[in-house]
């Protein structure tokens, strides 16, 4: 089992240009508090310190500085260099009032990042894993989290319709079609990873030689919403943040498997042909023309929790 590393398989996060990542910044969904709380829950239940946090593949920087104020220290790395750039734009500050330090480095190489000379606490991940050489990083983690210290890798997949909507039925036909026809020539496998949420992912256990610092009876495996099913039979865990049409083409715009389509058809991207503003088109035909609430969505999710020997 093998998983294609960010160097290798992220052809499209890494060379966003600065308005792509400003954008990606304003319009990528933050996660829920409750999401948050539950690691930081496990966390702290499991004897974990509050000195340093890591976040591994933290573009813009949202995850970081939303659990930054938990911790003395707080870094952020990415591979790509608008990325961090906009990161550092929009800074942040720690649980100490010093500001987030917001590094360009790989996943695979966290263990070299500058400023963490006495280790990690809690090395996280949001939607980003799937994009790792998972035998580098694990390798890479066991050498910077401390003895009792936490990972904490995340993510959302697709895009469901909550069942109290109106016509719920066929605004998921409108989404479903969007990310399996239209888009699916442009899903890398990667993307399908985290569209699996990371029933593949390869954990420590699981690499040669296996990386014995994260063993398997203190992990944890927390799943929500698998395929648009409520797990409480109330709302999404992880809910979206869209509540307008144009929030969601915002949203839905800042996709990696959006962005690749929009490369591939440059004459119609931002038209009224662009795929995103087709199925939105979609959408509001099937909500009707005389609905005038609150979009609501969601997505399915999973948390994987390891704690360092």
């Amino acid at each position: 089992m093998n998983n294609s590393g960010v160097g290798l398989s992220d052809p499209t996060f890494r060379r966003y240009t600065p308005s792509q990542a400003t954008q990606y910044a304003a319009n990528r969904s933050s996660y829920p508090a409750e999401l948050y709380d539950l690691v930081i829950r496990f966390h702290a239940e499991s004897n974990g310190h509050f000195n340093t946090i890591v976040d591994v593949g933290c573009g813009p920087g949202n995850a970081t500085r939303d659990l930054a104020p938990h911790f003395e220290r707080a870094v952020g790395i990415d591979p790509g260099l608008e990325m961090i750039q906009t990161a550092q734009r929009l800074g942040g500050v720690t649980g100490s009032d010093s500001p987030i330090d917001f590094q360009v480095a790989t996943a695979e190489d966290c263990a070299k990042i500058q400023n963490v000379e006495n280790g990690v606490d809690l090395l996280v991940s949001a939607m980003a894993a799937h994009w790792f050489q998972m035998e580098d990083f694990w390798a890479s983690a066991a050498k910077i989290v401390k003895p009792g210290g936490t990972v904490a890798l995340w993510t959302c997949a697709s895009l469901y319709c909550h069942p109290s909507m109106p016509h719920a039925a066929e605004v998921q036909k409108a989404l479903f079609h969007l990310e399996r026809d239209v888009l699916k020539p442009y899903e890398l496998p990667p993307n399908q990873l985290s569209h699996d949420l990371y029933d593949d992912l390869v954990l420590p256990w699981q690499v040669d030689p296996p990386v014995t610092a994260f063993p398997m009876t203190e992990y944890r495996r927390i799943e929500k919403d698998r395929n648009g099913t409520l797990s409480d039979g109330k709302d999404f865990f992880v809910r979206a943040r869209a509540t307008s049409l144009q929030e969601l083409g915002n949203s839905i715009g800042t996709a990696s498997m959006v962005t690749r389509w929009r490369e591939a058809h440059p004459e119609e991207a931002g038209t009224e042909m662009d795929c995103v503003n087709v199925t939105l088109a979609e959408v509001k035909k099937a909500l009707g023309h005389d609905w005038d609430g609150e979009l609501r969505l969601g997505h399915s999710a999973v948390v994987l929790l390891f704690k360092r020997r």
